[in-house]
């Protein structure tokens, strides 16, 4: 199917916004009280997992029919893809978003086995059913309106982006700007 890249992107936002819901609901189970904002900025995205399913459908649709190769190769990419996020906040800001030095078999508290082998099981869940749903969510928004809509999201993400990466760089953010200061894991 050959989709538009209005449709893509779309998806990409919805991906990212699932990812958000299940950074939240994750963290709220672990920490016995709501967490509520999990997305670098503002608004309601993780777009390390729109990224992490664009990767999927690129990288690993090929193992998508093998249960057992498709579930090591996800939990490989998004492990990956944590350590490199990671390393490329600390060298932004000093520290990262998240905070796994409490598991077991951690590494610099920036990945940990947990939390690696979740990947793997979410990139089964992902071929299995994630992609199609996101694919036919995004599929119903009207033709004649796909394009604002991919366009509103990524100019409404850009602006939250830089807003947010200027609060962190000038490090004069509060709670007022921002609620990331009570997630920093400093390095």
């Amino acid at each position: 199917m050959d989709m538009s890249i209005y449709h893509r992107i779309n998806c990409f936002f919805l991906f990212s916004f699932l990812g958000y819901l299940l950074e939240c609901a994750v963290l709220s189970y672990e920490n016995k009280r709501p967490v509520l904002n999990r997305g670098f900025g503002h608004g309601p995205f993780c777009i390390i997992y729109g990224f992490g399913a664009t990767g999927a459908l690129i990288l690993l649709k090929p193992l998508s029919g093998n249960p057992v190769h498709l579930y090591f190769a996800a939990m490989a990419m998004a492990t990956f893809m944590e350590l490199v996020t990671a390393h490329m906040m600390i060298k932004l800001f000093g520290s990262f978003w998240w905070d796994y030095s409490r598991k077991l078999l951690n590494y610099k508290g920036i990945i940990c086995l947990e939390s690696s082998i979740a990947w793997g099981f979410l990139g089964i869940f992902y071929f299995r059913f994630l992609n199609g749903f996101v694919n036919q969510m995004a599929g119903m928004i009207p033709e004649n309106l796909e394009r604002l809509v991919a366009m509103s999201l990524l100019i409404f993400y850009l602006a939250d982006f830089i807003y947010t990466m200027r609060i962190q760089l000038r490090g004069d953010c509060d709670d007022d700007d921002t609620s990331m200061i009570g997630r920093l894991k400093v390095y």
